[in-house]
């Protein structure tokens, strides 16, 4: 395999999913070779706690390749190739209060659903468009692969600020992450498996599942077992107890509406009361990884830098965020045309939604970017609960975009986790108070 190698910065690589990443860059390397790697963040210390683990590996398993680490974006986006987007703006700290606020006040705690999603998508629209804005300055024809969230609110801001950039890609690693589930349970490859699924980012649902082998749709004998058995993860045994909860409440939401297997994330959508009387509002999903991954990672890195070796350590390979990144990348490059669940413009993809509605669906990636597939009208059940999220996504961005609070409290009673007005404006004002830094509304 020979491949033009490439030139790549990650933007938010102060993450701690750049480790994995980085392992598989490692590991798929034939695939998608690189010249040139750039980790940039604002966050120094973030950067520099990860700095040396990630030079280790480069040094021993990607020899060659020029490295740079950097909190300067001008330095970042010269020359690159792909830019792949995983910023998280206000960090753990304000992640934190986007899930115990809503909570104190009786509403779903969850970073990016609800009043918490709402929170951050203010966060991250604007840092997005000035991201943006830099790396066409530097490089005007880099692919910007985004996987910052909440990616529903983010796709609809950038694709308002940008309507005419064509290599701006938004995606996110949750279906993919449930296919490789789905694989090893009906114990076949998950790139033999090929779906036809609907919907917004993390509103959608599995509609086919097909082995691109044998040409069966093996969906029907999927939900034929989590009638029977709990829905667990590809990797349940390394996932926080959270996670676990929230893949077994496929199979319930599959009890109510067994058409189609819904995305793990519409559980915060169907049963919001439920989830807040389960919730802890003084221990939520953000101390749950800051005292699981996070900890191992970070051990991980200290003692790669204090023994400058990676004897004795792992190679970390993020096994769906980080491959997926790769491989869509790979795809787009290389212009293989893998299909894939990707967020583009609806047009015709579903007729009777709003036809500028950033809709998920599968679809090729190629050198000329993704081609969503059509996917036709959707139920009357379906359509109703799709033009509810989506007003509010855009009156989200809108709200950012105008400054506006009156769109602001729009979108927060119109999301099916609030609903109520006076909660969705008791949200909204303490909302605002911790994000000032961030965000203001008039």
């Amino acid at each position: 395999m020979n491949r033009k190698p490439l030139a790549v910065t990650i933007v938010g690589a102060g993450s701690t999913r750049t480790p994995a990443l980085i392992g598989s860059l490692v590991n798929l390397k034939e695939r998608f070779p690189l010249k040139k790697l750039v980790l940039f963040d604002i966050d120094k210390s973030r950067l520099d706690i990860q700095k040396d683990y990630i030079r280790l590996v480069m040094e021993e398993h990607y020899p060659g390749v020029e490295l740079t680490f950097t909190v300067e974006e001008d330095e970042a986006y010269i020359g690159t190739d792909y830019v792949f987007v995983q910023m998280r703006v206000g960090g753990a700290p304000m992640r934190s209060y986007d899930e115990k606020i809503p909570l104190k006040h009786g509403l779903v705690g969850q970073e990016t659903c609800g009043p918490g999603g709402f929170a951050y998508g203010m966060r991250s629209i604007r840092p997005m468009i000035h991201m943006v804005e830099k790396v066409r300055q530097w490089a005007p024809d880099a692919w910007i692969l985004n996987y910052t969230n909440p990616a529903a609110i983010v796709s609809v801001a950038l694709d308002k600020a940008f309507p005419d950039d064509k290599k701006i890609l938004n995606i996110c690693d949750q279906p993919y992450s449930m296919i490789k589930s789905f694989a090893k349970i009906l114990d076949v490859d998950m790139y033999d498996l090929e779906p036809r699924y609907f919907g917004l980012n993390h509103f959608g649902w599995f509609t086919k599942l097909y082995n691109t082998k044998t040409g069966v749709d093996m969906l029907p004998q999927l939900k034929d077992y989590l009638t029977n058995h709990e829905f667990k993860p590809f990797n349940a045994e390394q996932r926080d107890p959270s996670w676990l909860e929230t893949y077994k409440r496929v199979n319930k939401m599959l009890s109510y509406f067994p058409d189609h297997l819904p995305n793990t994330y519409l559980q915060y959508y169907f049963f919001p009361s439920e989830i807040v009387a389960e919730s802890n509002p003084e221990f939520t999903r953000v101390d749950e990884a800051a005292i699981g991954r996070e900890v191992k990672i970070l051990d991980i890195c200290k003692k790669a830098a204090e023994q400058n070796s990676l004897e004795g350590l792992p190679l970390l390979v993020g096994e769906v965020h980080g491959n997926m990144m790769v491989e869509v990348a790979e795809s787009i490059a290389y212009d293989l045309n893998k299909v894939f669940v990707v967020m583009v413009k609806n047009k015709d993809i579903i007729p009777n939604l709003p036809a500028d509605a950033m809709v998920e669906t599968p679809g090729e990636l190629g050198a000329k970017g993704a081609k969503g597939y059509v996917c036709g009208e959707v139920d009357v059940f379906y359509k109703a609960l799709l033009e509810g999220q989506y007003a509010y996504e855009r009156l989200t961005a809108e709200a950012c975009l105008e400054e506006n609070y009156g769109k602001a409290l729009q979108a927060l009673t119109i999301n099916r986790t609030v609903v109520d007005p006076n909660k969705a404006k008791a949200i909204l004002d303490d909302l605002m108070e911790v994000n000032k830094e961030y965000w203001i509304l008039k």
